[in-house]
């Protein structure tokens, strides 16, 4: 039985982390799935990071979405004008940060309006 590779979600380690470096293990219809990542998938009530992958030869590959995938993969979507890189290509992945830190901001001010609220 082969398994399949899984991502290393580093946003879990340190949620201020902006970017990494990262290796496509995987190219599929909906996007592309990377060894490690700093983008954070929907979930948990916040929507998923949005930002750019960065080539080697200088192309910008732009991030719509990001999405769990199975198994442990994280599928980051790109743009419908963008052509996905290859498998085992080197990419530096780079979050929309002033995004995923606003989410962050309003997730946080969600929890302490719950614990302050009553609902009857």
């Amino acid at each position: 039985m082969t398994t399949m590779p899984i991502t290393e979600p580093l946003f879990q380690q340190d949620a201020y982390l902006r970017q990494c470096a990262a290796r496509v293990i995987e190219v599929t219809p909906g996007g592309v799935v990377l060894d490690r990542t700093v983008f954070y998938p929907v979930g948990g009530g916040q929507p998923g990071d949005t930002g750019v992958l960065r080539t080697p030869d200088g192309r910008a590959l732009r991030i719509v979405d990001t999405r769990k995938g199975e198994g442990g993969r994280i599928l980051h979507l790109l743009a419908a004008d963008t052509t996905a890189p290859a498998v085992g290509a080197e990419v530096d992945a780079s979050l929309d940060w002033e995004r995923r830190y606003a989410h962050m901001r309003v997730h946080t001010c969600l929890h302490l309006l719950g614990s302050v609220l009553r609902y009857g």
